[in-house]
Parts: C-alpha cells; sequence; structure tokens
C-alpha cells in the first residue's frame, strides 16, 4: 500500500511537472522548483529579504498558472514523503531523464541505500548505550538517499532520528544539495547540507535543516566537542 501511494505521488509530480512552463527548458524548470522550494523552507523558519528577493526574480519569470503548479509540485513531494522516508526526488529527477551521466549523477536505489545503511549501523543498541547520539558525514550527498536510508533505518530501530542522528552532507551540484535540503528537512532530519566539495573542504553555502535548530543541535553538538576536548 505504502509503495503503490507512493508511486502514484511520483506519477502525479511527473505529470504536472510536463505541465509546468512549457515555454522553458525542462532542466530549468526543475532548479527553479528546487530553489524556490528551498527558499520557502528557509523562510518559514527563519524570514530573510534577500531570499525573499531571489524568491521573486525567479518567479518572475513565469506565468500565474505556473507558479501554482510550483506549489502543487512541492506538495507532491510532501504527500510522497509523509508516510515514510524514501528519495523522492532523486526518483523523479531520474524517470524525468534530467540526470547529467557525464557528471555522474546516478541516484542510488533505495532499497541499495537501506541495505547499506543497515549494514552500517549494525548493533544499534549497544552503539547508543555509550554515546548519546551519532553524527553522520556524507561527502557527496546526491539527493540525500543514503542519509534519509540511515535516518530511516535508525527509527525503524526504535531509535528517533531527529533526537539521535545529526548529520552533515555535502555536494559539489547546488541542484542536488538543494533537493537533500528539501528532504531532510521535510523528513525532520537534523543537519547541515554544503554546497562544496568535501574533497577541499570549500564550503561555499550552508544550509541548517529546521531540523537542526528545533532540536538544538547547536548546543548539543558544543557540549559533545567541549567533553571530547
Amino acid at each position: 500500500m505504502r509503495m503503490a501511494g507512493l508511486i502514484d505521488h511520483e506519477k502525479a509530480f511527473i505529470s504536472l511537472f510536463n505541465q509546468t512552463a512549457r515555454y522553458h527548458h525542462r532542466h530549468k524548470v526543475f532548479e527553479d522548483f528546487v530553489s524556490c522550494s528551498v527558499i520557502a523552507l528557509e523562510n518559514r523558519l527563519c524570514f530573510s529579504e534577500k531570499r525573499e528577493a531571489k524568491y521573486l526574480r525567479i518567479i518572475g519569470g513565469y506565468e500565474k498558472p505556473d507558479v501554482m503548479r510550483m506549489a502543487q509540485l512541492l506538495a507532491h513531494v510532501v504527500n510522497g514523503l509523509q508516510d515514510g522516508f524514501c528519495d523522492f526526488l532523486g526518483n523523479v529527477f531520474m524517470q524525468l531523464e534530467l540526470g547529467d551521466k557525464y557528471r555522474g549523477q546516478f541516484f542510488t536505489p533505495w532499497d541499495v541505500a537501506r541495505m547499506m545503511a543497515q549494514l552500517q549501523l549494525g548493533d544499534v543498541k549497544t552503539m547508543f548505550d555509550e554515546k548519546p547520539f551519532i553524527t553522520l558525514s556524507e561527502p557527496a550527498c546526491g539527493a540525500g538517499c543514503m542519509v534519509l536510508a540511515f535516518a530511516d533505518a535508525l527509527n525503524q530501530a526504535g531509535y528517533a532520528s531527529h533526537r539521535y542522528l545529526w548529520v552533515s552532507a555535502t555536494d559539489i551540484d547546488p541542484l542536488a544539495a538543494g533537493m537533500a535540503y528539501i528532504q531532510l528537512s521535510l523528513c525532520g532530519v537534523a543537519g547541515e547540507i554544503v554546497i562544496g566539495n568535501a574533497l577541499s573542504d570549500e564550503r561555499r553555502r550552508v544550509l541548517l535543516t529546521p531540523g537542526h535548530y528545533l532540536g538544538n543541535w547547536s548546543l548539543r553538538l558544543h557540549s559533545l566537542r567541549n567533553k571530547v576536548a
């Protein structure tokens, strides 16, 4: 039932996306949808005039019905994620054939990501007998599939990911990082999404998820670092 519902939401997203702003290139429309969604999520928590101005510049290039469709597309993402974690945006991105094989943009299948997450976690109970929470670093996060799978595995083991997990997820591609920010934010995952290069420790832009603020993670991480020191 869960899988059927997810597929329905994916189909609805793809159908609506294909009707949206046919006067623009498909990749541009997807990028603008992601940018507007990121701004909407950020500004709900901490309003910024600069972000709002960027949002208005983007939607200024669209007709009013297509601006409404952008909001409806985000609603499909919300509905697709509400029953459980999955890589909704990664799935529709590949189904729309927007991936760039020359840049290595192939998104990990959800079942594979879940299996890898379970193998990495091992004995969850023993791990939390020794520490109050864990941190996860993902140097090439894509749309956030592996992070979501890791958080989902924690949830299934009885440890609410928003309480027991903080994530630092990096991607060199702003579009992929934006997709990760949307999905991690909607799933309540606490952490930062970094647009930059993990190999050179480049951090061009850092997006903190709502879960980071709501879980008081700045204080929790600071307390842990003080204990280690």
